[in-house]
């Protein structure tokens, strides 16, 4: 049987590898766009790839499929696999990291693993379409295939091979593709932030609708020009996606001292927050406790960790397997699952990708 994986970052290589070890007499060939595989393991966590995280994953993803999924290949499990393939691992709090804080280690040990099992694979192979028996066109070349999985990502960060570009091939096959958006992403608002550009500061920041608390989160916000960043503020993107919050009357209070109760004078601000920050605060009147920002628009798919939206999961069986085109898969950020900040999008790709390569026969 010959299985062919559409897209060669975390999800593709992963389910590569594990069908290969499942079914080894299988032919496996990755496709993938760029010059090269794993691309975007290698920049995701700062360079660093925290891939897995212990703690509850109720709240970590916007619909219950995907929390069945990872819940099957867990964090312990994932940590188990990388275990046996070399990825030793060194945990802090509650986020699972190579051992090397280098996300270089876990993209290599994988690609080892390709090489150990011959896996082929096939770069700058951009998919220009495909049938429904399974015949691929890539870069001009034809391929017959027994078996086609998907996982070329979504639409996030584009200069690292995930543009997009597929949705409109899987269209033309009549999948309903939910709408893309950036998430993990920084926030433009509409108040004039521009003098806080590049200020940082430790703070409680709560998300309203219409007035009605949603979520909050301590975290680093972090202000550009026009906007507020960070990973509290990235998973509020993710918050904002998965309730459709796009909207005026989204806004953000922001507790600059929330571990301290009685109220501050201004004349005191400058001595909890930066000289920048409380400047701000004092010249536009605002309580260093509540100060708010209103909503106005994610930031572009190019300066997002991830997207949200994709295939629906209406088209797909419990197996990620297309309910209309026997043989065809779906994997990773291409289905319309994601996911807060900590591993947890990472942990999806992986699980995915196991789901897959245990139903594949």
């Amino acid at each position: 049987m010959k299985i062919g994986i559409i897209g060669g970052g975390a999800s593709g290589v992963f389910a590569a590898i594990r069908i290969k070890e499942l079914h080894p007499n299988y032919d496996v060939v990755i496709f993938e766009r760029s010059d090269k595989l794993l691309k975007k393991i290698y920049a995701t966590g700062n360079g660093r790839c925290n891939f897995a995280n212990s703690d509850p994953i109720v709240d970590a993803y916007n619909n219950k499929f995907a929390i069945s999924t990872v819940n099957e290949f867990n964090h312990e499990k994932l940590d188990k696999y990388f275990d046996s393939i070399g990825i030793k691992s060194r945990k802090i709090d509650s986020l699972y990291y190579p051992y090397s804080l280098s996300a270089a280690t876990v993209a290599e040990k994988l690609i080892c693993r390709v090489i150990e099992l011959d896996i082929q694979v096939v770069l700058n192979a951009k998919i220009i379409s495909y049938t429904n028996k399974k015949e691929i066109s890539v870069s001009g070349k034809n391929y017959k295939l027994d078996k086609l999985i998907f996982a070329c990502g979504g639409k996030s960060s584009p200069q690292l091979g995930s543009d997009g570009s597929i949705f409109s091939i899987l269209e033309s096959h009549n999948y309903k593709i939910e709408k893309l958006s950036p998430s993990l992403c920084p926030i433009k608002v509409r108040e004039n932030v521009n003098k806080l550009d590049g200020v940082r500061a430790k703070a409680k920041v709560t998300l309203f609708d219409n007035g009605k608390e949603v979520t909050s989160e301590l975290g680093e916000v972090q202000f550009r020009s026009d906007s507020i960043s960070g990973i509290v503020i990235f998973n509020m993107a993710f918050v904002i996606n998965k309730y459709n919050l796009h909207n005026e009357t989204t806004t953000f209070n922001v507790d600059f001292v929330p571990e301290i109760k009685e109220r501050i004078s201004k004349d005191d601000y400058n001595s909890y927050l930066n000289e920048k920050l409380s400047s701000y605060l004092i010249k536009n009147n605002l309580d260093i406790h509540s100060v708010k920002f209103t909503f106005k628009s994610l930031y572009g798919f190019e300066n997002s960790q991830v997207s949200s939206g994709g295939v629906s999961l209406d088209d797909l069986s419990d197996s990620l397997e297309s309910k209309h085109e026997n043989g065809v898969y779906f994997i990773g950020e291409m289905v319309d699952v994601d996911a807060k900040c900590g591993g947890f999008n990472l942990m999806w790709a992986f699980a995915s990708a196991e789901k897959v390569a245990k139903s594949i026969c």
